[in-house]
C-alpha cells in the first residue's frame, strides 16, 4: 500500500531546507528564491538553548524561508552538545567550542550562498554569541538581537527558577528533577558551556565595530533598556522594538505561536540594510550531508513530493539487523523530540545495529507547511500521508527488512492510526496516547483538569480575554461526562450510544491489527490522562487487552507525559531495543527457514 498515492492531490508546498555539513557539523542551508533579486547579504541564525530553542525551531525555519522569498540565503545549525549535533565531547572545552563552529558556519555560509556580507540573527544565548563573534567576523553587516543574554549567570538563576516551574507544571518528583547548572525540562547543558556562561556580560563588551543593529526588547525588561541606550551610545546603527509576543513564543511549544509582526519587522529591516549584487561563485551543497561518530552515521535527507518533508536518517556503520525505526514527533516537538529522547533513542538503536528516521512532518519544526492543511497539525489525520512518504523512503534506501514506527502523545496517535492505514508496517510502540479514535476538539483535558481550572482566576482572565476556545471545552466536558456514564449504562441507552460505538470501531481497530499478527507496545506512565479514554475502552486494569494477544501494556512510574525524567527515557529505550531486537530474530528466523 503507498500511502503517498492516497494524498497526491495535496500541494506540494515548499521544499525543506538543504541539508549540508561544514566539518564534522551538520547544518540547514536555504538558498534565496529563484525568482528573488540576489544580493550580497546572507543570514546566519544562531540557536537559544534548551526548551527556548525547542520553541523557535518552527519560527526560524519560517524566517528562512522568508529572507528567501526576498533574496537572501540563510543557514541555522546545531552547536556541539545540543539537539542533533553529533559533537558530543568538543562541547566540553566550553563556550569557545560554540564561538568556533559559529565562525566555520559564517564560512559555510559564503561559500554555499556566494555572499560577500553576513547577517547574524540570534535569540538568548545565540543572540549574545552573534554579538560577541562579530568582532571576529569582517564580514558581518549587521545584527539581529532577539531577547538577548545580557548576563549570563543572571541567565542561569532565570533558567533554574524556569525549570522549576516547568518541573512543577509536570508534577516530576523532587529526587527525579536535574539541577544541574543550565539544565531544562530534561535537556541538560554541556557542564564547560555553563562555567563559560557565568563570566558573560554584554554590558562589558567592548563594541569596537559599527554595525547595523536591530535589537527586539523583551517586555518590560528594565535591563533591556539600558543596553539599548549604550548601543545608541556606542553610535551602532540601531533599530529597536518590542518583542512583541515573546512570552507566547517560548512557554510553551505545545500551545506556542509565532510573532508575524516581529518577523516583517525584520524583513523590513533586512531590506533597508545596504547591500549590493553577488558576485561570488556559489558552492553546491554536497547531495549527501553525513556525519559520522563511532559507530554512528547521521545524515540529514529530504524526502516526500518536491523534498517537502526533514529528516535525520540514523545508521549503525557496522552490523545492522535488518530493522529500521521510524521516529515520529508530536505536533510542537520537532525531530530531536522532547528532552533530545528522539536522537538519544535513535543513537541507542544503532548501537546495536538497528537504523532509525526520526523526521518533522509537514508545519513541525524544520518541514514547511502544506498548504491544504490546517496551521495547527495537533491530532490531523493528514499527517498520516507523511508517515506513508518516511516509509516509501526507507523502502527505497534498501536497509532493512523489517520496519517499527514509534510515537509519542499525538505523535502515538498518528502511528497508531498509520499502521492501520499501511499493513507494511511490521510492529509499532505508542506512547501516553491520548485516544485511538479522535472527537474532541482541540487537545482535550480531564474531567478532573477542567474542574480545577474551572476554579483558577488565571482561568476566568483568559475567558474575558477571550482566549478560550468555550465551543471546544463544553465540547470535550461533554464528551468526557458521557465517557464517564458510558461503562455503566445500557448500550441501548441513547447518551451512551456514541461512546460505546465508538470503543466498538477501536476494538475493530486492535483486532484488524491482532489478525495482521502485528506486535503493538503500548506504554502508559502511571496516572498520565491519556489512560482516561484507554480505561472506557479496555476496562480499568486494561483487562480487555487479552483478547489481543499482539499487544503488550508497560506502566511506567515516577514520570510525566513527556518523559522528562532521564530513567523514563533510558527504561523507554530499553524495551524499544527488545522490540527492534525480536524484529531482527524474526528476520533471521525466515531467512534461516528459506534456506
Amino acid at each position: 500500500m503507498n500511502q503517498t498515492g492516497m494524498n497526491s492531490g495535496e500541494g506540494k508546498g515548499r521544499s525543506a531546507s538543504q541539508p549540508t555539513v561544514f566539518g564534522s557539523h551538520p547544518g540547514l542551508f536555504t538558498p534565496a528564491d529563484d525568482d528573488a533579486p540576489k544580493s550580497d547579504l546572507a543570514v546566519l541564525l544562531l540557536n537559544p538553548w534548551g526548551i527556548e530553542e525547542m520553541c523557535t525551531r518552527r519560527f526560524y525555519r519560517i524566517l528562512a524561508e522568508r529572507f528567501a522569498e526576498v533574496g537572501v540565503a540563510s543557514l541555522r545549525f546545531d552547536y556541539p552538545g545540543t539537539v542533533n549535533s553529533l559533537d558530543e565531547t568538543s562541547a566540553e572545552r566550553g563556550l569557545s567550542v560554540w564561538s568556533e563552529v559559529t565562525g566555520k558556519a559564517a564560512e559555510e555560509l559564503k561559500m554555499l550562498s556566494g555572499a560577500r556580507n553576513l547577517v547574524f540573527i540570534g535569540q538568548g544565548i545565540g543572540a549574545s554569541l552573534a554579538l560577541m563573534q562579530a568582532h571576529f567576523e569582517p564580514s558581518v553587516a549587521a545584527i539581529a538581537l532577539l531577547a538577548p543574554v545580557l548576563k549570563g549567570r543572571a541567565y542561569l538563576r532565570e533558567l533554574s527558577l524556569f525549570s522549576r516551574l516547568i518541573d512543577d507544571g509536570l508534577g516530576i518528583k523532587q529526587e527525579l528533577r536535574d539541577s544541574a547548572p543550565g539544565s531544562i525540562a530534561g535537556l541538560r547543558m554541556p557542564r564547560a558551556v555553563a562555567e563559560d556562561l557565568k563570566a558573560v556580560d554584554l554590558n562589558g563588551l567592548e563594541i569596537a565595530i559599527k554595525p547595523h543593529i536591530f535589537m527586539a526588547e523583551r517586555p518590560g525588561l528594565e535591563a533591556d533598556t539600558t543596553f539599548r541606550d549604550r548601543l545608541q551610545a556606542a553610535g551602532c546603527h540601531l533599530r529597536a522594538t518590542p518583542f512583541a509576543g515573546y512570552d507566547a513564543l517560548v512557554s510553551n511549544p505545545l500551545n506556542q505561536e509565532i510573532p508575524e509582526a516581529l518577523i516583517d519587522e525584520l524583513i523590513e529591516w533586512l531590506q533597508s540594510l545596504p547591500r549590493g549584487q553577488s558576485t561570488l561563485p556559489a558552492k553546491t551543497p554536497s547531495p549527501i550531508a553525513s556525519v559520522r561518530a563511532g559507530a554512528i552515521r547521521e545524515t540529514g535527507v529530504r524526502f516526500g513530493p518536491n523534498d517537502r518533508l526533514y529528516g535525520v536518517l540514523c545508521e549503525p556503520t557496522g552490523h545492522s539487523i535488518g530493522v529500521t525505526a521510524v521516529i515520529l514527533t508530536t505536533a510542537y516537538d520537532h525531530a530531536a523530540g522532547w528532552a533530545c529522547s528522539s536522537v538519544a533513542l535513535a543513537r541507542e538503536l544503532a548501537s546495536v545495529g538497528v537504523s532509525s528516521l526520526r523526521f518533522d512532518s509537514a508545519g513541525v519544526g524544520d518541514s514547511p507547511p502544506v498548504a491544504a492543511r490546517r496551521k495547527q497539525v495537533l491530532y490531523d489525520e493528514t499527517q498520516i500521508a507523511d508517515v506513508g512518504m518516511a516509509r516509501d523512503y526507507v523502502d527505497s534506501l534498501g536497509i532493512s527488512e523489517r520496519a517499527l514506527l514509534i510515537g509519542r502523545c499525538s505523535g502515538a496517535y498518528v502511528a497508531f492510526r498509520s499502521v492501520l492505514a499501511d499493513p507494511r508496517w511490521d510492529a509499532c510502540m505508542i506512547v501516553n496516547p491520548v485516544a485511538f479514535r479522535w472527537r474532541f476538539k482541540g487537545l482535550p483535558k480531564t474531567l478532573k483538569a477542567y474542574m480545577r481550572n474551572a476554579l483558577d482566576m488565571e482561568t476566568v482572565r483568559r475567558l474575558w480575554a477571550g482566549d478560550v476556545d468555550l465551543t471546544a471545552v463544553t465540547k470535550n466536558i461533554s464528551i468526557r461526562l458521557v465517557d464517564r456514564m458510558a461503562g455503566g449504562l445500557s448500550p441501548v441507552f441513547a447518551p451512551a450510544k456514541p461512546i460505546t460505538q465508538l470503543t466498538g470501531h477501536v476494538h475493530r481497530d486492535f483486532q484488524a491489527l491482532a489478525n495482521r499478527g502485528t506486535p503493538l507496545s503500548i506504554i502508559y506512565t502511571e496516572g498520565d490522562e491519556g489512560q482516561e479514554m484507554f480505561r472506557v475502552n479496555f476496562g480499568d486494569a486494561g483487562e480487555k487487552l487479552s483478547a489481543y494477544p499482539n499487544v503488550q501494556l508497560h506502566l511506567f512510574p515516577d514520570a510525566d507525559h513527556n518523559l522528562t525524567p532521564l530513567p523514563a527515557r533510558e527504561r523507554m529505550i530499553e524495551l524499544t531495543k527488545l522490540q527492534a531486537l525480536a524484529l531482527g530474530n524474526r528476520c533471521h528466523e525466515q531467512r534461516a527457514a528459506h534456506g
